[in-house]
């Protein structure tokens, strides 16, 4: 399933590594081959070069095995894969649905209102998953193995993964009690 990125610091990054199958599993883990097809990515602070930069070499995750690079200012060269780059202020000025982006995952902490999400739905993409708190019961705030179950695919399409906070102490709340 074709994903967009919007905002590439340290979750986007990270995001997008861990698609591209930056931490290395062996090949009997059942999760081996588990990838994301990351389709575009959107990031305004800095440029395509600047981006595959700070991919490459990360502070705390050190050097990246993949040979990077851009395309001019309009991709992203990850080893063998070109991935669309665009640097547009708002959700609503990226064509998601266009770049064939199903899903996009909002890494910016910026856009944390249904009203500021709904470009991307407008734009095409089918699901959006904010990785920061929703404080509105239009979006669902999902919690591996505490509340997940409560995913409804035809029903939610904005989620949120909630705060590193609450993903810290909820798994540890729910087996307490």
């Amino acid at each position: 399933m074709p994903v967009g990125i919007n905002g590439m610091g340290r979750i986007g990054r990270l995001a997008l590594r861990a698609a591209f199958g930056g931490m290395d599993r062996p090949i009997e883990d059942p999760r081996h081959g588990n990838r994301l097809d990351i389709a575009h990515v959107n990031e305004i602070r800095g440029d395509a070069a600047v981006a595959a930069h700070l991919l490459e070499f990360d502070s705390l995750h050190g050097r990246w095995r993949q040979r990077f690079g851009c395309d001019g200012n309009d991709a992203l060269l990850i080893g063998n894969r070109r991935i669309g780059f665009s640097a547009e202020s708002t959700p609503g000025g990226v064509p998601w649905g266009d770049l064939g982006c199903e899903i996009v995952l909002e890494c910016t902490g910026k856009f944390l209102k249904p009203n500021q999400l709904q470009g991307y739905f407008d734009r095409g993409a089918r699901r959006v998953i904010v990785a920061a708190p929703v404080k509105d019961a239009a979006a669902l705030n999902v919690l591996v193995g505490v509340n997940d179950d409560r995913y409804q695919p035809g029903q939610h399409r904005l989620l949120t993964a909630a705060s590193c906070t609450t993903n810290c102490l909820a798994p540890v709340v729910k087996s307490s009690s």
